[in-house]
Parts: C-alpha cells; structure tokens; sequence
C-alpha cells in the first residue's frame, strides 16, 4: 500500500471486497455471506491491523467511521490479480472472498477498482422457516425478507452484523467460537423467523441507506448460539 494515513484523506473510507464467482460453479448465495463475514473478522484480527502493525491506521479509521462495505465479483485473471491486493482471503463452502485493507473510495487500487460492483444473477437461497437457536457455539446471523437486495448488498449486511457482533462478544466466546472452526449460519428468513430472530438477537444492523434500501432499514441481526 501506498504509505498514506486515511484519517488526512478527503472523502469515505471503504472496506472493498472480491468474491470468486467462476461461471462453471458458482458458489451459493449463503456461502457467499459466510465468507465476507469471516474475512471482515480475519482482517480485523491479523496482527497488520493490530496497534503497531502496517494497516491499524487504515483499518482503525475505516472501523471508526461508518463501516462501509462494497462488495465486488471477480473471475479467472482477475481474480488471480486481486490475490496480489493487500488483504486476507476466507472461504465458507465452497465460497472465496478476499476482504482488502479499507482505504478512501476514490483510491481503490487498480487491480479492485477493475472488478465489477453489479452482482451476478445466482440462485435464490433457500428459506428458513421460522426461528430455532442454532447449534451451540455457532454464529447465528439473519437477514430480513422485506427488502430486495442483491447478493453483494446481502454479504455486506450480513458482514456488518457479524463484525460487530463478534467485537463485542466477551473473549471466551470468540475463543469457543475460533476452536470450533468459526461456524456461521446464514439464515434468509420468512416474516415470523425475521420477527422471532429479532427479538432473540444480540446485535441488529441499521443500514445507512447508501445503496439499493432506505437509510434506516432494520436488515440483519445476530447471535451466538448458547453451548
């Protein structure tokens, strides 16, 4: 990266993301989210992010603003390309995102600033009827059936809920959850889980309202299964 302090650039910061969506098999929609979210967490807890590390600067200021995420896809050449950004990778079933060091939305390096924002058309995700805890130990993260939003604009909501949830889970939970292999239910609801999963969760995610739903917007919420 360019040896500059985001906190003296002009204009938004951004947490840019690319997800592999080859065309002979694209992964599926909820591995999609699985992914951000576990590259939004692995970022935040690299040692380069922490006080004293080459990108605290730049994440701290993102993380202290408001926590935008732009998800984008990438294929073939491209995708091998932004592999060379820096940042992390994580993988959900199947799934590929690369999470990149947050910096202003005017200076996305060429490699990411290449890749398209539009999301792909892929198939829908399959429904969660109704609300059940979760298995124990796991990351449970739900996302309201009121809005229509792209898959992009869904991974970044459900990446929102997960980062925050994980900050501020008590360390014994992040241990559990890290010796468990980090599991993440991604759970597109109906009317009565949404409404159930709301008054059940820990954190809740409003949206700013940036892109694709009004500012405000109630989209995601989520907990950690009790053991």
């Amino acid at each position: 990266m360019d040896d500059v302090d985001p906190q003296t650039e002009a204009g938004p910061l951004a947490l840019q993301f690319a997800v592999r969506v080859d065309k002979a098999s694209p992964p599926t929609v909820p591995a999609i989210c699985a992914a951000t979210v576990r590259a939004t967490i692995a970022l935040l807890d690299d040692p380069r992010s922490a006080s004293g590390g080459e990108w605290h600067a730049a994440v701290a200021a993102w993380n202290g603003a408001r926590i935008r995420k732009i998800v984008r896809r990438a294929r073939g050449a491209a995708w091998t390309r932004a592999g060379e950004v820096d940042g992390v990778t994580a993988s959900a079933d199947g799934a590929e995102v690369r999470a990149f060091v947050p910096g202003p939305m005017h200076r996305v390096p060429p490699a990411v600033a290449k890749l398209q924002i539009q999301s792909s058309p892929l198939a829908e995700p399959e429904l969660h009827v109704g609300h059940t805890p979760g298995s124990p130990g796991s990351m449970c993260l739900a996302i309201t059936p009121r809005f229509a939003m792209s898959w992009g604009k869904q991974a970044a909501q459900f990446a929102h809920c997960g980062q925050r949830l994980w900050e501020r889970a008590d360390p014994a939970v992040r241990q559990r959850w890290n010796d468990a292999g980090q599991p993440i239910e991604i759970r597109f609801v109906d009317e009565t889980g949404w409404a159930a999963s709301v008054d059940w969760a820990d954190e809740h995610i409003h949206d700013g309202g940036f892109t694709e739903i009004p500012p405000g917007t109630h989209t995601t919420c989520g907990w950690f299964a009790v053991e």
